[in-house]
């Protein structure tokens, strides 16, 4: 895989909100497991804002990925950010 794509862009896009999130509830939540840090989060309706929360992640990889010129894998993490913020739209109507 080319080191400036879309793909690695869109990869990274949707696996670093992953990551932020499971270090908030590593962080705060640690001391229950993560299907019941899961079933609070969707029984509370605070899913849609962890997953904000995780889109931070996004937003240092894209600063990275801009920082050393590799535009087109910025342009796949505005892609999954894009994809994660239709995810909360959806979850906000939904829950």
């Amino acid at each position: 895989m080319k080191k400036d794509s879309t793909i690695l862009g869109i990869v990274v896009g949707i696996i670093a909100p992953l990551l932020v999130m499971l270090g908030f509830w590593q962080f705060n939540f640690g001391h229950m497991s993560f299907m019941r840090f899961r079933e609070l989060m969707i029984d509370s309706t605070n899913l849609p804002g962890l997953i904000s929360i995780g889109l931070l992640g996004n937003l240092a990889v894209f600063f990275l990925f801009y920082k050393f010129k590799l535009d087109v894998s910025a342009r796949g993490v505005i892609a999954a950010t894009f994809a994660y913020g239709l995810v909360i739209i959806i979850l906000k109507f939904a829950l």
